[in-house]
Parts: structure tokens; sequence; C-alpha cells
């Protein structure tokens, strides 16, 4: 599905173009779990446009890609409610104020995290070589290492996707205070 916004009109792409004078309902769009509040699922968050934020979330950490990439990519970690979710940015342009717009291109499922675990900001090592297209799920064991890795992705902008890396050799420093 793609949503934009042609000569004052709102239009989906689903295959055929529909359009209207009104706006769409809001852009993160919700399952129901049996027995359970709504969830976003993670596919619903890739063509959203940022700003605004959608509504409940915010920013915990959030970082740009590599330097070969020359701040066009980010990964932000955003929290709503209980859940935390991973999305990757591709930067589109300032507006006259200054602030950057981004659209999203991928997202990791929400989910949330283990007691004690949280979702690195890009200082992750692998192999002992810093990496900060990787994002993990981890527990710090101190304030500067991580004590156990749950789980790795690596941001992917060429195939607009998070891969899940193996677990052996990733490391990640803890470099935040507000967790």
């Amino acid at each position: 599905m793609i949503t934009l916004r042609w000569f004052g009109l709102h239009c989906i792409f689903l295959g055929l173009l529909a359009c209207s004078t009104t706006a769409p309902s809001p852009a993160v769009q919700h399952t129901k779990k049996p027995g359970g509040p709504p969830e976003p699922l993670a596919q619903n968050y890739v063509g959203l446009k940022i700003p605004p934020m959608p509504k409940g979330h915010e920013t915990e950490v959030g970082y740009l890609l590599g330097p070969g990439d020359q701040g066009k990519y980010a990964v932000e970690v955003v929290s709503f409610g209980s859940n935390k979710i991973v999305w990757m940015g591709r930067f589109l342009y300032h507006d006259e104020q200054g602030r950057a717009h981004w659209e999203i291109i991928a997202a990791l499922p929400p989910r949330p995290l283990p007691t004690g675990y949280h979702f690195s900001g890009g200082n992750c090592l692998n192999h002992n070589q810093p990496q900060p297209e990787i994002v993990a799920i981890f527990k710090a064991k101190d304030k500067k290492t991580s004590a156990r890795i749950h789980k790795a992705w690596k941001a992917n902008p060429q195939s607009k996707s998070f891969e899940q890396l193996p677990l052996e050799g990733i490391q990640c420093i803890e470099e935040r205070t507000n967790h």
C-alpha cells in the first residue's frame, strides 16, 4: 500500500489508485491480539514519513549509519507503551525550520524487552570491529560492556531490511545513562 497526497487529494495505491478529499486513517494500523490490546505491525511503519511521530511514540535513541552513506540513513529506537520498535529511515529533506524529514524504509516488529535488557544505540562491535549498523538487544554487565546479547540484526539500507545475525563475536558498549 502506498499513500500519497496529490493536488490536495489523498490517494492510496493498492494495485488500483483510489483518491479522496479526506485524509486516510492513522498511518500506523493495528492488529488485535486475542484477549489483548491492538498491536502495530512492523510493516505498517514502512513508508511512514517522520515528522510527525505517530501518536504515543517517543524516540529513545537515534543515530546515523556509517560515513559511506553520508547521513542518508538513520536507525532509531522508539518506545510506545511497554513496547520498543527499531526502524531505519532514509533522509528526505530539511524543511524551512531546519528539521530533517525521513521516510521509514524498514522496521523490526514491536516487542517488550526482557527485564534489564535494552536496544543498543549504534555502539556494537563484531569481532572487535565497530559496526554502527548492528542493532542488538542486550543486557549491560557494567556501564561500558555487554554481558549478554539476546538478539542482533544488521541494518541494511540497500535491501531496506534488518538481517538477523549470529550472536558469536558481537559485543555492545553501554553509553546511555537513562536506561
